[in-house]
């Protein structure tokens, strides 16, 4: 098997015995959405299915992690006006969420891990967790990728860190992504309103190009920097879970 760690690659017995081997598995959600004229659609869950790859290989054979088909679609209404992308209801999403744990958790798996990315789906994430919480025997967590680099965004990265931009392009690039390099474009955004005051919003209200952020500052160094140490963290605290 060349990905050993793949669940829809493996038969039910197969399952059934890496289960008892190990019973920590993660779920790459992401979303198909606009991503401005530099990246294409697929790029969050491209992003999200590249790093649950690289743990997962990463942790091999130590910890015997699975990974689950990726959930290639998510909440992005606000990306509408832009052609191509696809949008689930956010209650629905979190629906989705839940039963997608709930059958693994009756599976077996004890800790169950969204690798998110794609940050419009952090509401529904979080109404999914606490009622998984509630109902799971399982461990259920959620990582949105950037987060476990809060701490060094701003010396690898120009600002805004927003949307298809010098992060994000300079992360998906070092993963793999197609990136069409002329058309990467520099777009601040428009935010008419103070940072304290939230309202419903599209992207077209705040980007004609579709990027918020500087995406001609990209790099495919600066990318692999960053995801070395998302890596490293996500494998620590999988590793975390998995110590008696």
């Amino acid at each position: 098997m060349t990905h050993p760690y793949r669940l829809a690659k493996m038969t039910w017995q197969e399952m059934e015995e890496r289960i008892e081997e190990c019973a920590t598995i993660l779920v790459p959600i992401g979303s198909t959405e606009q991503h401005g004229p530099a990246l294409p659609l697929d790029n969050d869950h491209f992003v999200a299915t590249r790093f649950g790859e690289i743990v997962c290989e990463n942790l091999w054979p130590e910890l015997k992690v699975t990974l689950a088909p990726t959930l290639a679609f998510g909440h992005s209404p606000h990306h509408m006006d832009f052609k191509g992308t696809i949008t689930l209801d956010e209650v629905n999403f979190a629906e989705l969420l839940i039963d997608i744990a709930m059958s693994l958790a009756q599976h077996g798996f004890s800790n169950i891990i969204f690798i998110n990315g794609h940050g419009g789906n952090g509401a529904a994430i979080r109404i999914a967790l606490n009622k998984l919480h509630k109902i799971s025997v399982a461990k259920v967590f959620s990582i949105d990728w950037w987060s476990t680099i809060k701490d060094e965004e701003s010396e690898l990265f120009s600002q805004p860190f927003f949307h298809a931009c010098d992060m994000e392009t300079s992360v998906s690039w070092a993963l793999g992504q197609r990136v069409l390099e002329d058309k990467r474009v520099d777009e601040p955004g428009k935010f008419p309103y103070p940072e304290f005051v939230a309202t419903g919003f599209s992207m077209k209200d705040h980007t004609d190009t579709g990027v918020v952020g500087n995406s001609t500052k990209a790099t495919e160094e600066k990318g692999a920097v960053a995801v070395k140490l998302v890596v490293e963290r996500i494998v620590a605290f999988v590793k975390s879970l998995n110590t008696n």
